[in-house]
C-alpha cells in the first residue's frame, strides 16, 4: 500500500509541473565526465586533457562553483580503443549519472560515442580531436574546441610554400578519420593555389611500426614535403626511417605533435620538422599564470604531465562552465547547449579565443607555426 502511495504522490508531482531535476545535477553539485585514453598510444595526450579538466574544476569550486553547485569530475581510461569508450561512457551514464562531458576520446572512438550522446543530448566539449566528422553535419550537443585537421593542413601547405617555394607533396597518414582529413586538407590547398595534387599519399595502420616501405616510396616519389597525420610515436619511426637513407624532405605535422615528449622520442631526426598549433608552447610567457595556477591546485608529480591538451581542456571546461552559470539555477542540458552556441571569442588567455554558431560546432580560432629546434631541446617560432 505505501508503495502505491509513493507512486501516486510521484505521478501527481509529475502531472502538476514539478521540476524533474536532469542527470547529474542537485542541489550541491554537477557531475561533468569523460572518456579518455591514459595508457596506450594517446595516453600522453588524454591524461593530459583530463589534469585540464581537473585544473579548471578546482579553480571554479574554489571561487564558489556554477550558482552555489560544486564540479564533480569523473573521467574513464578507455585505453584508446573505440569499443572500450562505448564502453567507458555508458558507465558514465548509467552509474555516475553525468550531465556533461567535457573530454571523448579519438576520431573514431568519438564516433562511436555519438548514438548515447546525441541520445541524452549531453553537453559535450572536445578538447582532444577535431576530426571533421564530429561537427558536419552540426550535432546539436557537441563542440569542439580547437581546429579541423583540413584547416590546418591547408595552412601547414601555405606556410611552407611561401618559405621555401613549391614543393612535390604527399602525405603519410594514419588510416582513419583524421588521417583523411589531412588528406583532404592537403589537396584542398593545392587546388585552391592551382598547383599539382599530391604526388602520393599513403596510409598506415594505427599500430604500425616499420615505416621503411612508405620512405622509400615517398623518396621514390621524389616528395619534397610531407604533411605526417598520426601520433607521435608513428611520426618518429617515419623521420628515423628517412634519415637512415639520407632522405631530408620538409616534413610538418599539426598540433597532435606539440607536446614535449615528442622532442625526446624525435631526436636529432626531428630536427627543423615543422608544427602547426593554435595553444602557445608551454614555455611561452603567455601560459606562465596557468602553470602556477597548475601548481597550486595539482600534486607536484602531476605537473610535467601538463601539455597543450591540458591547456585546451582547461580552456573547455571554462566555456561550458560560463554557459552553465548563464543558466541559473534551473540547470538543463538544452539551456547549456545552447548558451555554449552563443559563445563569442572566449578567452581565458590561455590559447587563441574561440567561438562558435549555429551552424560552427567546432570552433574558429587562430594558429600558427613552430619547429622543433632539436639542439635546444625545445619547440620555437618557425618565421
Amino acid at each position: 500500500m505505501r508503495k502505491t502511495s509513493l507512486i501516486l504522490a510521484l505521478a501527481i508531482a509529475l502531472g502538476s509541473g514539478a521540476a524533474v531535476a536532469e542527470p547529474g545535477v542537485t542541489d550541491a553539485e554537477i557531475v561533468v565526465g569523460g572518456v579518455s585514453p591514459f595508457t596506450g598510444p594517446g595516453g600522453l595526450l588524454g591524461y593530459a586533457g583530463t589534469l585540464g579538466t581537473r585544473l579548471a574544476a578546482a579553480e571554479i569550486n574554489a571561487k564558489g562553483g556554477i550558482n552555489g553547485r560544486q564540479l564533480r569530475v569523473v573521467v574513464e581510461d578507455d585505453e584508446y580503443v573505440p569499443a572500450k569508450s562505448v564502453q567507458a561512457l555508458q558507465k558514465l551514464i548509467d552509474v555516475n549519472d553525468i550531465f556533461s562531458l567535457n573530454i571523448i576520446s579519438g576520431g573514431s572512438h568519438g564516433l562511436a560515442m555519438m548514438p548515447l550522446i546525441e541520445e541524452g543530448n549531453i553537453p559535450t566539449m572536445n578538447p582532444l580531436v577535431t576530426t571533421n566528422a564530429h561537427y558536419d553535419p552540426v550535432r546539436p550537443s557537441v563542440f569542439g574546441v580547437g581546429m579541423s585537421y583540413q584547416q590546418g593542413a591547408a595552412e601547414i601547405v601555405k606556410f611552407i610554400e611561401e618559405k621555401h617555394g613549391p614543393q612535390v607533396w604527399g602525405s603519410i597518414v594514419q588510416d582513419d578519420e583524421s588521417g583523411a582529413a589531412r588528406e583532404q586538407g592537403l589537396v584542398a590547398q593545392l587546388e585552391a593555389d592551382g598547383k599539382e595534387p599530391p604526388k602520393l599519399m599513403l596510409r598506415f595502420k594505427r599500430d604500425q611500426t616499420d615505416f621503411a616501405s612508405e620512405i622509400m616510396r615517398a623518396r621514390e616519389a621524389g616528395l619534397t614535403a610531407i604533411i605526417l597525420g598520426g601520433l607521435p610515436t608513428g611520426h618518429a619511426s617515419i623521420l628515423k626511417e628517412a634519415a637512415k637513407i639520407g632522405y631530408k624532405p620538409h616534413f610538418a605535422a599539426a598540433w597532435v605533435d606539440h607536446i614535449p615528449p615528442t622532442i625526446g622520442l624525435f631526436g636529432t631526426e626531428g630536427d627543423g620538422v615543422y608544427i602547426y598549433d593554435f595553444v602557445p608552447t608551454m614555455t611561452d610567457p603567455q601560459l606562465e599564470p596557468f602553470l602556477a595556477l597548475a601548481a597550486q591546485h595539482l600534486p607536484a608529480e602531476e605537473l610535467p604531465k601538463l601539455n597543450r591538451y591540458a591547456v585546451i581542456a582547461y580552456n573547455a571546461l571554462h566555456i561550458q562552465a560560463a554557459a552553465m552559470k548563464a543558466c541559473g539555477e534551473d540547470l538543463t542540458r538544452d539551456c547549456v547547449n545552447q548558451k555554449i552556441e552563443e559563445t563569442r571569442d572566449f578567452d581565458m588567455g590561455v590559447m587563441s579565443p574561440v567561438s562558435f554558431s549555429a551552424d560552427r560546432h567546432l570552433s574558429d580560432v587562430k594558429g600558427h607555426m613552430l619547429r622543433i629546434d632539436a639542439a635546444a631541446g625545445k619547440f620555437v617560432p618557425a618565421d
